[in-house]
């Protein structure tokens, strides 16, 4: 039972972490955009942060799912 549980939970933080890294760099790119074309700077700075904030909350996501992975060899 428990390692049926951590392979959902792995799924579920790979999935998660995915979905966070590429929108969080696709929402980076997209704010680099919106300052070159002179949009009101507190849209394209609260877009890069949010950005920022989704790629790093993605790469920790994706970092768990390694150690979950690992977890559930040892079992």
């Amino acid at each position: 039972m428990e390692k049926k549980r951590l392979k959902r939970q792995w799924w579920l933080y790979g999935t998660i972490g995915a979905l966070f890294l590429g929108s969080g760099l696709s929402l980076i790119s997209e704010a680099g955009h919106w300052k070159h074309q002179e949009m009101i700077w507190y849209q394209w700075i609260g877009g890069g942060i949010i950005g920022l904030a989704l790629a790093i909350s993605g790469v920790v996501f994706l970092i768990n799912a390694g150690i979950l992975k690992e977890r559930i060899r040892k079992l």
